[in-house]
């Protein structure tokens, strides 16, 4: 109802292309090649350990960034001297994990059309929850891709996760994943979902989320834009 009142007061202001105009979009860290001078500051500021400097044959470095565990702070792109480092707007980053061919087939020929979401917060700090809710406003509109989110896991198709698990929910975590139908897809949004983020080592902690249940997709970003969300469902979804 907030939606359509939104509209009328504010008239037609839902984003034509949200895939295409990205200027909204932070996106991956990038390294230029053997520019490194090994200095190690890159690494050092890292505190989810995400950068590492190779040497190759010639005696150059190479600087790799996994973008999985990348909480896009910019730190190391700041503390860089010799301007290595940069932040594109590239948010295509989500990763598909599905196992097997068959599974693949059947995920694609059940959801090519819809898809239903249950959205569970096992332990985050709220920031990927409130780009999740962003995808929902009358600027990014994801229903007009098919796609819902439910409130009741039977009514689901697929489990998006926000946050570490912690101890206290990894038990309604669990319960939330068997009461949904086969096939059933599971979605890793932001940092702490698949590799623990900066929480990782906190008190209360029970573990990762891709070490409780079978991740299907891994959507990076601390948090991950709206642009980067919808861009992974859609993945899934078979529709890009």
């Amino acid at each position: 109802m907030n939606n359509i009142f939104d509209r009328i007061k504010y008239g037609t202001e839902t984003i034509k292309e949200p895939l295409k105009d990205n200027e909204f979009s932070y996106g991956k860290v990038v390294a230029k090649e053997n520019s490194c001078n090994n200095c190690g500051k890159c690494e050092s500021v890292c505190v989810v350990n995400a950068i590492k400097i190779n040497t190759i044959k010639n005696g150059e470095h190479l600087v790799t960034i996994d973008n999985k565990k990348c909480l896009y702070c910019r730190n190391c792109v700041d503390i860089c001297p010799s301007a290595v480092l940069k932040m594109t707007s590239e948010y295509k980053m989500a990763q598909l994990q599905l196992a097997g061919d068959k599974l693949r087939e059947k995920i694609y020929k059940t959801f090519k059309r819809s898809l239903v979401l249950r959205v569970v917060d096992t332990g985050s700090c709220n920031a990927c929850m409130s780009e999740l809710n962003a995808i929902s406003n009358t600027f990014y509109d994801i229903s007009r891709f098919g796609i819902n989110v439910s409130p009741s896991p039977r009514h689901a198709d697929g489990l998006v996760v926000t946050g570490v698990v912690t101890i206290n929910m990894k038990e309604a975590l669990e319960k939330t994943y068997n009461a949904m139908a086969d096939p059933k897809i599971v979605i890793a949004v932001g940092s702490c979902a698949y590799n623990g983020g900066m929480f990782k080592d906190g008190d209360g902690v029970y573990g990762v989320l891709k070490d409780i249940l079978p991740v299907d997709l891994i959507i990076p970003g601390c948090p991950p834009s709206p642009q980067a969300i919808i861009f992974g469902l859609l993945k899934i979804m078979d529709k890009i």
